[in-house]
């Protein structure tokens, strides 16, 4: 009677809720639509936020690692097959997941845009592929949306290198870095979770995919391994027998993939695909011995935590005193909103993340719990978490640019934070509120990233700048290999016009072993080649080298360029090697060289001559083959003395170094003259005033011949000069029109008075029997070059006072002047042999100017230097 009684009291109610159903269908059918296409949208645009802001990061993240070795070093191993098979990668970090990556930079021809726009690719699939796991955990279009933007506000603040100037990367925008390779290990343990078989194909699967990673990165079997041994020793001790299973397989295909993954770097270096390294270095990185160093440790590891949620305002904080500082100004600045913001997410996913993991050690927790393979994925890369901590703390890692080895927490902490949200009804009003706090936080946020891109750029102008004039010289003096430090050289190659050469260095002298390939020519030293010898505290962990080291390994220089600093307290110079170490002197000695360091001009060897000495005074390197042969030549052949001085660099207003390829030419010209074209020429820098240098060339052996430049800025045609030289030239002034003319070189400042008194003191220096110069005549259809007739001018004044101050006028030397382009006015004067032997001269000349007509056709095809080539006429 009691069941029947509340039944019958049970049936009424289920009556009426059957009459309203239709209409209240009807009613909510076009509610949920309407709401549905809302939340959608709205899930939409937050991944598209996602992804926006995701390209924007990286791609200024990109734009600042293009001068990382490590961002470059790997395509040019893929350069050829040969240069791949005998490269050498580190065991460590082989990059195995990434060579097809290399190898599509390398079919882009390596270019700056091929590397930029490949990491933003890689990047934004990273990012993606963590956003549609988040998606497969809690599909609810607002939880899922505004998880999206929680993730686009941590990631647009978290930095892309440790400080402004460093170079080594913190956030994942960067090939050579850890990005796909977490993917792929979340991946890995998804496949071993869900396979619950060890004998099952999935598992082995997953262990494959786990072999592969650890193969890339060793760090991930630290990972593994040290995460399931913490999992399974928690949940043994508390047992929790079904978690301790999970973790006990996962512990297993830990061991099983650490195995592949050496078996797979065997069989590479067994079946000579190319070399991994097996050598263990202890890097920076030791184990910490007191208590102090672990709390240091500690100390450090929250940071790197809060770093890696866009949490910390002093993510470049070295120095602890600095650290509360930094936090106070960061805070007040455009982004202390969004390092708020991110700090709250990461309070809330560190909370969430403590509940799930105390739920799992705890026996009253519901069985249900431990069948789900999202929650069982959080649960094992949170201990993966901790695995990272613990080894973050106890390895020294105390530099801010080590919070990229704590990067698992982030796709752990969101993983985890989509995974307990699932269990959460949301007001939809509460997730509007958050979302558009959020969206703010992003904007100020990609303020704050843009204002410290152009920081970090700034900071790390002046070694590009450095980088682009290395390549510049070594453009125009050529050699077979650039020796030197590896997070220089290799950048260097990048910026470099030329397929240049490098052989980047561990130390001062030795060859790196690992991220450099046999290919890359260790017999250097025996061949030409340049050092780059930086001498001050660069922005790595290279070694300071000094000159005296590079002099006694490799012997003096035969010439050298000035990158930065100045002849006489030079920061960074390049040394040229013509003709490979041990060539330019046959001292070994370590003692300073006069061919880098600057000499007193009463110092200077080979200034004195047995016979005649001819001194030539000219404007540019080509004006004395053009206006002064055969002069020169048949000088050369009577056995004459010959000081040829360029007054100008011939820069004609072109790139920095331009003048070198000139320089050379000339002393090609001057071989050819000697009739040795093998000549191996050795400069010295010559000191002749406080602000004046010169440089002094002469053939190794041979002290008749010296060649003097001086690298004054070309005045262009009228003499108005060039904006590279701020306009100044010889005309303006000896004009008035500028009151001095600065080296292109900027290591030397001339008034008119003290342009004179130096060629005075070179012509005291030689003491030359005859003085020859650019005529001061100007033709009336072909115009003369204003620096060729200044130079006159001042060769004038200069040798009058140069025989009023030591010979107080009692001696006459002959005193000759040669016309420029007005020589096109005069009939043909030169004809054979002396035609040919001018013609050959020049030629060798124009090996190394690009400028000039290369070849007797080409000349022709040009009328002056036809006419140039015919002719030479004194001004009578």
């Amino acid at each position: 009677m009691a069941r029947a009684k509340a039944k019958a009291v049970k049936s009424p109610a289920k009556k009426p809720a059957t009459k309203k159903k239709p209409v209240a269908k009807q009613v909510a059918v076009p509610a949920k639509s309407s709401s549905f296409n809302k939340t959608t949208w709205y899930a939409r645009i937050a991944v598209g936020i996602l992804l926006l802001s995701t390209g924007f990061w990286a791609y200024l993240s990109a734009r600042l690692q293009q001068g990382n070795a490590d961002q470059l070093v790997n395509s040019y191993l893929f350069q050829d097959a040969h240069t791949f098979k005998e490269a050498v990668l580190p065991g460590q970090h082989s990059f195995l997941l990434k060579w097809p990556i290399f190898l599509l930079v390398r079919a882009l021809h390596m270019s700056n845009a091929s590397y930029i726009w490949v990491t933003v690719g890689v990047t934004l699939i990273t990012v993606a592929a963590l956003a549609y796991a988040l998606y497969r955990i809690d599909r609810r279009p607002l939880v899922f949306g505004t998880l999206c933007l929680a993730l686009a506000s941590v990631l647009v603040l978290i930095p892309a290198q440790p400080s402004a100037g460093a170079l080594l990367p913190v956030n994942m925008a960067m090939i050579a870095t850890r990005n796909l390779e977490y993917i792929l290990f979340i991946v890995s343990l998804a496949i071993i979770i869900r396979w619950h078989e060890v004998r099952s194909w999935g598992f082995w699967l997953g262990v494959l995919c786990l072999s592969v990673v650890i193969a890339s990165d060793k760090l991930f079997l630290t990972l593994a391994l040290g995460g399931a041994l913490l999992a399974v020793v928690a949940y043994v001790f508390t047992m929790r027998w079904k978690l301790a299973q999970v973790s006990i397989k996962w512990f297993v295909g830990a061991v099983f993939a650490g195995i592949g993954s050496v078996l797979i770097l065997w069989a590479i270096n067994a079946l000579g695909v190319t070399h991994i390294s097996n050598q263990v270095t202890a890097g920076a990185y030791g184990v910490i011995h007191s208590v102090k160093e672990g709390l240091q440790g500690i100390l450090y590891g929250v940071l790197g935590f809060m770093t890696n949620f866009g949490a910390n305002p002093a993510y470049d904080g070295l120095i602890v005193r600095n650290i509360p500082g930094l936090v106070v100004e960061r805070l007040f600045s455009i982004g202390g909103l969004s390092f708020v913001v991110n700090g709250c997410i990461m309070l809330v996913g560190i909370f969430v993340s403590f509940k799930l993991l105390i739920a799992s050690l705890l026996p009253r927790q519901k069985p249900a719990l431990l069948v789900d393979n999202p929650v069982r994925l959080s649960i094992l890369l949170l201990w993966t978490t901790v695995a990272a901590m613990g080894a973050f703390v106890l390895s020294k890692h105390y530099y801010a640019v080590d919070a990229r080895y704590l990067t698992i927490a982030l796709f752990a902490v969101f993983i985890t934070m989509a995974t307990m949200g699932r269990r959460l009804q949301w007001q939809s009003r509460h997730i509007k509120w958050a979302g558009g706090l959020l969206m703010i936080s992003i904007v100020l946020g990609s303020l704050f990233a843009l204002q410290t891109y152009n920081n970090q750029q700034k900071a790390l102008d002046e070694v590009s700048a450095r980088n682009s004039l290395v390549g510049q010289a070594l453009s125009h003096h050529q050699v077979g290999t650039l020796a030197g430090d590896y997070w220089r050289v290799v950048p260097i190659k990048q910026s470099a016009k030329q397929n240049l050469n490098v052989l980047p260095l561990t130390d001062c002298l030795q060859p790196r072993d690992i991220l450099s390939s046999g290919a890359w020519d260790r017999n250097f030293p025996q061949k030409s080649f340049a050092y780059l010898l930086s001498l001050d505290k660069g922005l790595t962990d290279y070694p300071s080298c000094t000159l005296d080291q590079v002099i006694g390994a490799y012997g003096k220089p035969n010439a050298s360029a000035v990158i930065a600093g100045s002849f006489d307290h030079p920061s960074e110079t390049l040394l040229f090697y013509d003709s490979g170490a041990h060539k330019s002197s046959p001292q070994t000695s370590a003692k300073t060289s006069a061919t880098v360091l600057p000499i007193p001009i009463d110092e200077l060897p080979n200034t004195s001559c047995p016979g005649l000495t001819v001194m030539n005074i000219v404007a540019h390197e080509d004006d004395d083959l053009l206006f002064m042969n055969p002069d020169v030549m048949n000088d050369i052949k009577a056995g004459r003395c010959v000081r040829t001085v360029y007054v100008t660099a011939g820069d004609a207003g072109v790139e920095q170094f331009f003048w070198l390829s000139r320089e050379q030419g000339s002393q090609a010209a001057y071989s050819k003259m000697l009739g040795t074209p093998d000549d191996l020429w050795v400069q010295r820098v010559v000191k002749i005033d406080d602000r004046a240098y010169v440089i002094v060339a002469n053939p190794k052996g041979n002290p008749k011949v010296s060649l003097i430049f001086m690298r004054l800025p070309d005045g262009n045609i009228k003499g108005q000069g060039f904006n590279s030289s701020r306009h100044e030239s010889l005309a303006g002034l000896e004009g008035g029109h500028v009151s001095s003319l600065h080296s292109v070189t900027k290591q030397s400042t001339y008034t008119a008075d003290q342009l004179i008194s130096a060629l005075s003191t070179l012509m005291h220096a030689y003491q030359p029997g005859e003085i020859r110069t650019q005529a001061n005549v100007d033709g009336q259809q072909f115009p003369d070059h204003s620096d060729h007739m200044a130079v006159g001018r001042f060769t004038q004044r200069a040798y009058d006072q140069y025989e009023h101050q030591y010979f107080e006028g009692a001696v006459k030397i002959p005193f000759k002047t040669y016309l420029g382009y007005p020589v096109h006015e005069r009939p043909q004067n030169v004809f054979e042999p002396d035609l040919a032997g001018k013609q050959a001269a020049f030629f060798a000349y124009a090996k190394h100017d690009g400028t000039v007509c290369q070849s007797i056709e080409q000349c022709q095809k040009d009328a002056s230097f036809g006419f140039y080539l015919s002719r030479q006429y004194e001004d009578k």
